[in-house]
């Protein structure tokens, strides 16, 4: 069958180095993204046998990663799959769980098996330091080629709040502490009933280690959104909105919908 050509943007433009598209709805930016995404992931695996991924979790990413799975031409066996950060002292099987929420939107649905997968345990909370140095090394034996990505209320790309985030940062992976917007989030998103129930701190990939990928896939809808595309946009780039360094990199695509860009047309 042949491929569905993708969305249309309603407006496209440059910022720096990012690329920004903006369309009508969530289900158009969803399938937009995924073709580039797919692209990228084929163009690797054409070059290099295997194309390494980084894939965020959060609801943001639900059309997309359904896209992904239905564009039908990215070999599932040559993708080895990370992803980028988990709550420190969180089950891999907790509702909340980026792991769970990976294995149910894409992982099992494209076949991958466990030993295509580099997941951070963010159950072992007793020595961080140790976990992340096991972790860094899988990063740096498959360095990333695609990052598949968002950006948070507050500006976080991954778990890289404005207080914690460092463009120049010594390691590709940290423990932080979640500041108060990052955890609000997370119950308006629904993973948590109450900010209480929120874990406090988390593993997450830095600035560095996204930025080094060749390709990046970030993915924005709704109307929460808005501040923070427009602070990307707009904004000096520095640490105050961590997603500023995305302007950065040559090869990301900034994806929208008409309600999170509404700041930015």
């Amino acid at each position: 069958m042949p491929l569905l050509e993708p969305p249309t943007p309603i407006a496209e433009w440059t910022v720096d180095r990012l690329r920004v598209k903006v369309f009508e709805d969530r289900a158009r930016m969803g399938r937009a993204a995924a073709a580039d995404a797919a692209g990228a992931i084929v163009e690797r695996q054409e070059a290099a046998g295997v194309a390494n991924v980084i894939f965020a979790a959060a609801p943001s990413q639900d059309e997309f990663l359904t896209a992904l799975l239905g564009q039908g031409r990215v070999d599932w066996s040559r993708v080895v799959g990370f992803h980028m950060d988990e709550y420190l002292g969180l089950a891999p099987d907790h509702p909340a769980s980026f792991r769970r929420y990976l294995h149910e939107h894409i992982f099992r649905l494209a076949g991958l098996p466990d030993d295509r997968l580099r997941l951070i345990p963010g159950e072992q909370a007793d020595r961080p330091l140790r976990t992340c140095l096991e972790y860094e090394e899988k990063l740096r034996a498959e360095p990333p080629d695609v990052v598949c990505a968002g950006i948070g209320e507050n500006g976080h790309i991954a778990f890289n709040d404005p207080p914690v985030a460092d463009f120049l940062d010594p390691v590709l992976i940290k423990v932080v502490r979640l500041d108060h917007a990052c955890r609000a989030q997370q119950v308006n998103d629904g993973c948590f009933a109450q900010l209480d129930d929120v874990p406090t701190h988390a593993y997450t990939l830095t600035v560095p280690a996204l930025l080094s990928a060749r390709a990046m896939t970030v993915v924005v809808p709704g109307p929460r959104k808005a501040d923070a595309v427009f602070a990307t946009l707009n904004g000096p780039i520095a640490e105050g909105c961590p997603a500023t360094a995305l302007r950065d990199h040559a090869g990301a695509t900034l994806y929208l919908d008409r309600e999170s860009a509404r700041l930015v047309l």
